[in-house]
């Protein structure tokens, strides 16, 4: 299968390095560009427990990556330059904005394209948060428009079960409507995510795929992140926001990242990735890839002062 098949799709933990998030937002397994979900020892959802006083109340984050495929003599390199952004606005939104520009090296047909979000999520209660995202591009690799909905309530302690929904429409007119739906369980120093994928391409063609994820460490110090995602194309992919608009490959990604902060205000994201595709009827490989991801980032203001 050729890989520039894909389309942009919303996706997982990380399908864009995320923003670092509290542990009581949303959990992050879900829309692109939305922060990875929170692996500090900060209070789960469901709580009523104040920001810290060093917490920043906007975040600016910039990342490069390059993804590389075996045999590479028609794909590849693949590059990324994502520069993404959240803020704090009242008692209850946390707007945010991405910007990614993707340039493919392929050796018979390079091209590029640049895709925008707008995102935010909105708390209803201590029991319910809600995220929503629009999406646009230009050039040819994304899709043209899209959008995503999700409401995560907390239906038991510690433990939310996120349902979410969304649609991309390609420059061509092709539609897809996907699904991401599971559980999320906060635990002291980090979480654990189970999501479930379905996607229907113009109502007909259909495919799957499983996700996991778990992130341990303490915001504000280090975090580390594995994403571990298998399914039937066309699929969401760990930290690839693409999608087959075929269903012949079964594709397998892992992806492992580090956030460090150097500072409360500053630190460095630094992932690798690799993957593999193969036919589904007849096992034979399509190609393996590999890549990385480094990035720095930013806090500034103060989102509020401690009692």
């Amino acid at each position: 299968m050729n890989p520039r098949l894909f389309l942009f799709t919303a996706a997982l933990a990380a399908a864009v390095p995320g923003i670092p998030a509290r542990a009581d937002e949303p959990p992050g397994a879900v829309p692109i560009v939305a922060p990875a979900p929170s692996a500090s020892g900060s209070p789960a959802p469901g709580s009523s427990a104040p920001p810290a006083s060093d917490e920043p109340s906007t975040v600016l984050e910039v990342d490069a990556s390059s993804i590389g495929f075996s045999p590479g003599s028609v794909f590849g390199p693949w590059q990324f330059l994502t520069v993404a952004g959240r803020t704090i606005a009242g008692p209850n939104d946390k707007p945010g904005f991405a910007t990614v520009v993707r340039a493919d090296h392929d050796s018979g047909f390079p091209t590029s394209g640049t895709w925008y979000s707008l995102d935010d999520y909105h708390t209803f209660s201590n029991g319910l948060f809600v995220y929503a995202q629009l999406q646009a591009s230009s050039g040819t690799i994304f899709p043209r428009r899209g959008a995503y909905a999700e409401a995560d309530p907390t239906v038991l302690p510690n433990f939310v079960f996120a349902v979410g929904g969304g649609e991309l429409v390609s420059y061509a007119g092709l539609v897809q409507r996907y699904l991401n739906v599971g559980p999320t369980l906060y635990f002291p120093h980090g979480n654990a995510t189970l999501r479930y994928l379905p996607l229907w391409t113009q109502g007909q063609v259909s495919a799957s795929s499983l996700l996991g994820t778990v992130e341990l460490g303490d915001e504000g110090r280090s975090t580390w992140t594995l994403s571990v995602q298998d399914g039937v194309e066309p699929a969401f992919e760990v930290n690839d926001p693409f999608v087959a608009a075929t269903t012949q490959e079964r594709t397998f990604v892992a992806d492992l990242s580090f956030r460090h902060w150097i500072t409360p205000r500053f630190g460095y994201v630094i992932s690798g990735e690799l993957g593999d595709q193969h036919d589904r009827f007849t096992g034979v490989p399509v190609y393996a890839r590999r890549g990385a991801t480094v990035g720095l980032f930013w806090g500034f203001g103060h989102a509020a002062a401690a009692p």
